[in-house]
């Protein structure tokens, strides 16, 4: 089951890249921002401290000049929006515990103004009251300052000043979009360098699973993409070879059956008439069906290389061929719907789908649709349709179901099992189902060309003035 979280994660290998890339970069920005922003937060505060400190100690010095009548416009002078000055009986700090930040910054000014204060009281507050003895970073600092003049009064000072800037800046921002551009500009290239030989291996294997004739080229590329070609090659000529070898053992196999069962034949034909003889030669004919048909089947195999086609018309020329025979077939027109395929081995499916149909159910009705990723043949019939138990075992080669359909005979039971073998030779499949309405249909399924694969293919054919659209409409 799919969670909403995994529904998120990109499918493809360059967003993958791209955003563990991005989510790496911004991570370690923010870490190394944070670390930045603490140094200079202490730095910032640092010279606060010692601003308050300077300013104060600058106040003390020109009141313990000045006479006491222009001490109320010195300290108005002094004042600012953020600073406050002014004298009081008491002092505004008090004798709560202090922190070593605050007792050093005393100290100092303490130094500063020597005998000019009688007391130094300072202490370094949050707004809230808290001491300020967190971490470096805190949003603002108030500063109270008392200092004890040698008339007996106080002059006390307040400020509340930022102890750290912003976090977020617009240098920060350029910077983490620049460098998050810059990696997602890096993974870019390296997705690709990475997703391009592996798209290709799959469509080569795609190709290799219809049947086609595919060679990577692997003297391009990295190290692991050649030994990656060259793997895939060696398996695709393995396959190649193992396919041929077979065939051609299944072509010699059903060539030399004939030269016996032809002189079987002879040898029954010198016996006399009688119901042995005629079983005797039913059998003999059914061994020759068989043979013929295996050989049929090794020749079509071995003799004939994909390309690409428009089944539409390949489907269509079979009908008419039939048609044209007398067997009641009805083609419903489709569009072009090109494929890549062995013509002449679809041919032999399709037919053998519509034989079936005139056998066993009166009439023929096909169809040609694209379904997706896929372009389906439907065959239709008004026969009495098939037990569903017995929808798949037909496809098993020598199996005949005439007790469940019709009592003419139907061959040797290799069609459906021949014609299967073809389709998935191509990437497709065939299956049986029962219509609702009554009879049978037969849905041939064959991957369609992907849309560059066809522009690719017209150019080739434009290239050498080859009409391949229609090129599988040709004699058997």
């Amino acid at each position: 089951m799919n969670s909403p979280l995994r529904r998120l994660v990109p499918r493809t290998l360059f967003m993958q890249m791209v955003l563990l890339l991005a989510a790496a970069v911004i991570v370690a920005k923010l870490g190394s921002w944070y670390a930045y922003m603490d140094e200079r937060a202490f730095a910032v505060q640092q010279m606060r401290v010692d601003d308050t400190v300077a300013r104060v100690a600058a106040t003390v010095r020109v009141l313990s000049t000045a006479p006491a009548a222009l001490h109320t416009d010195i300290l108005e002078a002094a004042s600012s929006r953020e600073f406050r000055f002014w004298r009081d009986a008491k002092d505004t700090v008090g004798h709560r515990p202090v922190t070593s930040e605050a007792a050093d910054a005393r100290e100092r000014l303490r130094t500063l103004v020597g005998d000019a204060a009688r007391d130094v009281r300072l202490k370094i507050m949050r707004p809230n009251g808290d001491t300020a003895d967190a971490p470096n970073g805190t949003a603002e600092i108030l500063f109270k300052v008392s200092v004890l003049l040698p008339d007996g009064q106080w002059l006390n000072a307040a400020t509340l000043q930022t102890a750290s800037p912003p976090m977020v800046t617009r240098s920060a921002v350029f910077s983490t979009l620049s460098a998050v551009g810059m990696v997602a500009l890096v993974a870019f290239f390296i997705s690709r360098r990475i997703s391009r030989p592996l798209r290709s291996i799959a469509d080569a294997a795609e190709r290799l699973g219809r049947g086609e004739t595919v060679e990577l080229d692997a003297a391009k590329g990295p190290d692991e993409v050649r030994r990656a070609a060259a793997a895939f090659n060696a398996m695709s000529a393995r396959l190649h070879r193992f396919v041929c070898d077979r065939t051609r053992m299944l072509a010699a196999v059903s060539h030399d059956l004939r030269t016996p069962i032809t002189n079987l034949r002879l040898r029954v034909e010198l016996l006399e008439e009688g119901e042995t003889k005629s079983r005797m030669l039913d059998n003999v004919d059914e061994l020759r069906q068989t043979a013929e048909a295996m050989l049929a089947f090794a020749r079509e195999e071995a003799g004939e290389e994909a390309r690409p086609a428009d089944l539409a018309s390949l489907v269509e020329s079979v009908c008419d061929d039939m048609a044209d025979l007398g067997s009641p077939v009805r083609f419903d027109r489709a569009p072009k719907l090109p494929v890549v395929c062995r013509p002449a081995a679809i041919r032999r499916v399709i037919r053998n789908l519509l034989e079936n149909a005139v056998a066993y159910g009166a009439a023929a009705r096909v169809a040609v649709v694209p379904a997706g990723h896929e372009v389906r043949v439907t065959v239709d019939d008004d026969g009495p349709g098939m037990d569903p138990a017995e929808l798949e075992r037909v496809f098993e080669p020598f199996v005949r179901l005439e007790a469940s359909r019709n009592r003419r005979t139907g061959g040797v039971g290799l069609g459906l099992s021949i014609a299967r073998s073809i389709a998935r030779g191509h990437g497709g499949d065939i299956v049986l189902e029962n219509r609702p309405q009554g009879g049978l249909r037969a849905i041939l399924s064959l991957p369609a060309m992907p849309p560059t694969a066809e522009r690719a293919a017209r150019r080739a054919a434009a290239r050498h003035r080859v009409p391949w659209i229609r090129s599988a409409e040709m004699p058997e």
